[in-house]
């Protein structure tokens, strides 16, 4: 009977522990050094660069980034005619490491679509992805999200199962983010901890500058797109904020 107590403890302090209020660490600055509010009448390019390529087998367009009353909407449509997936997408102009990243924001509602919050390290000679951390919401499954970690030539770390938010994430606005440090990475949702990945016995340990990427996909396969055609599914961003590791003094 003891041990069934113990065992039940246990538990209990796991499972409270890893979904605990994520106050920022003392070596988090908690001044902000990137803010993006999205309240101006067109996007800073001179802070983002607009996509204009072809990605996931979509074709991207900054005419789908679209400002409104404070909100970036990111907007992803089918179009019947072509069948062509018309999806958007932007990255930082500016490289980041160690901090903490925090975003406000509402995921497409249609099934068969991927909304994206995620660094992206193009490498010296941008052939591949060097190191990345993911937040991916695919639609499909609107209360999860998908996490992981991902380095050329590495074992890649991904959440399987996903997380489940205990919320459908396209029926409201949510924060969601992730803590970077040099020991580990923890992601957040409402400020509260939802899964946390240790350099320490893993293959990959991120240590490198990266950019920042948003985008949207409706390919086939894992995410079972495209959504239903000629439909605006639009993925809302209301923040994003950065706050930077403490320089250490000597």
């Amino acid at each position: 009977m003891k041990s069934k107590v113990l065992a039940l403890m246990l538990c209990f302090c796991f499972c409270f522990s890893s979904h605990a209020i994520a106050a920022f660490g003392p070596d988090i600055d908690k001044t902000p050094v990137f803010e993006e509010n999205f309240d101006k009448d067109k996007l800073d390019e001179t802070v983002w660069k607009l996509g204009t390529w072809k990605e996931h087998k979509g074709e991207l367009s900054p005419d789908r980034l679209v400002l409104k009353d404070g909100i970036l909407n990111m907007v992803l449509r089918y179009d019947g005619a072509s069948k062509t997936v018309l999806s958007s997408a932007l990255q930082s102009k500016k490289e980041f490491l160690y901090g903490r990243w925090e975003f406000r924001a509402k995921i497409a509602s249609e099934k068969g679509v991927l909304n994206s919050f995620y660094t992206i390290d193009w490498g010296a000679e941008g052939k591949g992805t060097k190191q990345e951390i993911d937040i991916e919401f695919l639609t499909i499954a609107k209360n999860k999200v998908h996490l992981a970690v991902h380095m050329a030539g590495k074992k890649s770390t991904s959440t399987s199962p996903d997380i489940d938010l205990g919320f459908n994430a396209s029926a409201d606005f949510h924060v969601y983010g992730f803590e970077i440090t040099p020991e580990k990475i923890e992601w957040l949702a409402d400020g509260k901890v939802i899964y946390t990945y240790k350099y320490s016995g893993n293959d990959i340990k991120i240590n490198s500058p990266y950019l920042l990427k948003l985008n949207t996909r409706g390919d086939s396969g894992w995410v079972k797109g495209p959504p239903k055609a000629d439909t605006d599914c639009i993925y809302q961003i209301d923040w994003i904020k950065f706050y930077p590791m403490k320089e250490k003094t000597k």
